[in-house]
């Protein structure tokens, strides 16, 4: 009776493990997507404001929004990246990217542009820095739970990568070195997930990160937050 009983409780354990980590493969999935959507219209708006044309805006759109997620494959060592395997990416992308442009190109114009638009931007590449956080450090915890710098960074990695080969090809400095507090927040959302995940809390780790990330973000851009910066010298390099 005893071995009956056992048999069926790692039955039903070995269930139950298997269908959480398909909800929790979802869930990543649509965090993934979300900051895939976030991201390409954030760098299609930078292609607009750019004066670029169609073209151009896919270009910075398609880096933005998977280009983060090719580094984050790279060093976990998936390659082909997942983003390049699944056509699905590409495909949100180049449909965002054509939405924005018929946006801008219709009656609505004059409404998309100035504040709003700045505002737009502002709001899409918050929630893609937020949702690409947490799918950087969840697929980090996932290979390598004993590393938590390495989960952290990885997450900010994932979050920070595709703007700044965003802001490279649209000749601008990187939002992540001179932005109120761009990075600070994927920092912070990836420790807390780290904590959040390896406590009893792990159910929810993904949308604390996620919350706590968006918040700051938010919160930086309302209040024109920024970290320390050098007082006004003379230049000791060009």
């Amino acid at each position: 009776m005893y071995n009956i009983l056992h048999k069926v409780y790692h039955s039903v354990r070995s269930y139950a493990n298997r269908l959480y980590g398909g909800i929790m493969d979802i869930i990543w999935y649509m965090f993934d997507m979300i900051g895939t959507i976030a991201f390409a219209v954030s760098g299609a708006l930078v292609g607009v404001a750019r004066k670029m044309d169609i073209f151009g805006m896919t270009v910075l759109a398609l880096a933005t929004a998977i280009g983060g997620g090719i580094v984050r494959d790279v060093l976990l060592g998936y390659f082909p990246p997942n983003s390049l395997r699944n056509i699905v990416y590409v495909t949100v992308v180049l449909v965002v990217t054509v939405i924005v442009f018929l946006i801008y190109n219709s009656r609505y114009r004059k409404h998309a542009m100035g504040p709003r638009s700045r505002a737009s931007y502002l709001l899409a590449d918050a929630l893609g820095l937020a949702s690409f956080t947490v799918t950087g450090a969840s697929a980090g915890f996932k290979l390598y739970p004993e590393l938590p710098i390495f989960i952290v960074l990885l997450g900010t990695i994932t979050a920070v990568g595709g703007g700044i080969i965003r802001d490279m090809l649209a000749q601008r400095i990187p939002s992540v070195l001179k932005e109120d507090v761009y990075a600070l927040p994927s920092i912070i959302g990836g420790i807390v997930y780290y904590l959040m995940v390896t406590s009893s809390w792990d159910s929810m780790a993904v949308y604390g990160a996620f919350t706590v990330v968006l918040v700051i973000r938010l919160l930086a851009i309302k209040y024109n937050w920024s970290l320390p910066k050098v007082g006004k010298t003379k230049p000791v390099a060009k």
